[in-house]
This record gives C-alpha cells, structure tokens and sequence, in this order.
C-alpha cells in the first residue's frame, strides 16, 4: 500500500529543507573564504565573494520558508519537526554516500539495485554510547518513511603494520551484531522492485545496509586522519 499523500508531501518539505540547509551552510562557508582570499589578494576573489554572499541571503531566505513548511506537515501528521529533519538529513546523507557504498557492491547485483532505485531514500547511523565500535544503521524508505528499518553492526579496525614501507592501512572488519528489524513494508516494496522474493529482498536489503555503514565510517576515517595530518602540519600536540 503506497504511503498516504499527506505523508509523501511532508518527506518531500523535510528533504528539501535539509538540502537549502545543507546548500546554505556550504555557500556561507565559500562566501567566508572567499572574502577572505580577496582581502589577501585580487579582486577576482572579492567579487566571487561578493556574489556567493547574495547567494548565501537567497538561500538563508529559501531556508527559512523551507523550514516553514515542514514546521506546518508536522502539525498536521501530529508527528514531532525532529522526525521530519531526521528523515530529510538521512535522505542528504544517502546521496553523499551513494557512489562509495556502490563501490562496496557488485555492479549490476541486487544491493547495487537498492541503492540506485527509489524505495530505499536515506540512511542514517546512530552510534552505541556504552560499546565501542558498535551502532545501528537506519533505513528510510517506502511506504513507511517515519518508521526505519534498523539494522545493528560491529566494526574492528585492523591495524597495518605501518613498518615496511608506511604505507599499510588500517582495515575495516564489519559484520551485523543482530538481525535487522522493522523493515517488513519496506520488504514488500524492495521485492516489487528489484522483481525477486522477500527473503532476497532482504538479502539485498542488509548487503546494501553493510555497504553505506562501510562508507560512512570509511569517510569518518579519512575525514580524521586529515584532521590529524593538519594538526601535524600546523605543530599542534
């Protein structure tokens, strides 16, 4: 059974919200450095400054009519804003996350097919406070959009000697720490979909939940190591 209009429309407010959030944030962060360029440079920069600032008002005004509108879909599913903003960042986060968790799969397999269609829209991760290196990864998708699958994972880091020729990376081992659950309407989809049974449909389902659990905490990774490196470079402890 397809999802209700009402709630279609209020997935569609919330994930063009996240995205003019996420526009705006990366346009006044360019708008900045711009600027600052230009005052240590040439006027190329101060005008590319100049332009990206008139860019980064529309949005801060496009944003907030956006947020508006998933203020208003909230009241009138009588759901809280929060879950809203949850499912449009878990949509932006699916999108960034697309093409390196298709690097994880097979081309032209079953995972590779959930990622690319369009039951499956967004995927978030939540970490476990009290065990290390453990967490759950959420998937949003049709026709239950409010209610995510789950699904827990266990990773270990296997650390390379770094003695040869330094060059040795740490290897990431990650496996499922508990059966995926919640996900019986987004089965049915995914099986129409994908044109095969539910249990290959959940197959496909947790390869490509193993995948983006993969990229995201791959990017982490890297995302710190270049902090570290910058760190090192600046001579801070």
């Amino acid at each position: 059974m397809p999802a209700p209009q009402s709630v279609v429309q209020a997935v569609q407010a919330a994930i063009v919200a996240s995205a003019h959030l996420a526009a705006y944030e990366h346009v006044a962060a360019a708008a900045q450095a711009c600027q600052r360029l230009g005052a240590l440079t040439s006027g190329r920069w101060r005008s590319a400054g100049r332009d990206l600032a008139t860019l980064e008002e529309d949005l801060q005004t496009a944003f907030a009519t956006a947020a508006a509108a998933v203020e208003s879909r909230a009241e009138e599913l009588g759901v809280p804003e929060d879950a809203l903003w949850a499912v449009g960042d878990a949509a932006g986060t699916l999108d960034l996350l697309r093409e390196a968790a298709l690097e994880e799969t097979e081309e032209g397999s079953r995972p590779a097919a959930v990622l690319r269609g369009q039951v499956l829209f967004g995927a978030s991760f939540v970490e476990d406070p009290e065990l290390p290196d453990r967490g759950t990864t959420l998937l949003f998708g049709w026709p239950e959009p409010l209610a995510p699958a789950t699904w827990p994972w266990q990773a270990n880091w296997i650390v390379g000697d770094r003695q040869d020729n330094g060059e040795d990376e740490d290897e990431l081992d990650l496996f499922e720490a508990g059966d995926m659950e919640g996900d019986e309407s987004l089965l049915a989809e995914l099986a129409d979909e994908l044109s095969c049974s539910r249990s290959d449909a959940r197959l496909a389902l947790r390869d490509a939940a193993l995948a983006l659990t993969r990229a995201s905490l791959l990017a982490g990774a890297n995302e710190e190591d270049e902090t570290e490196d910058e760190e090192a470079s600046n001579g801070e402890p």
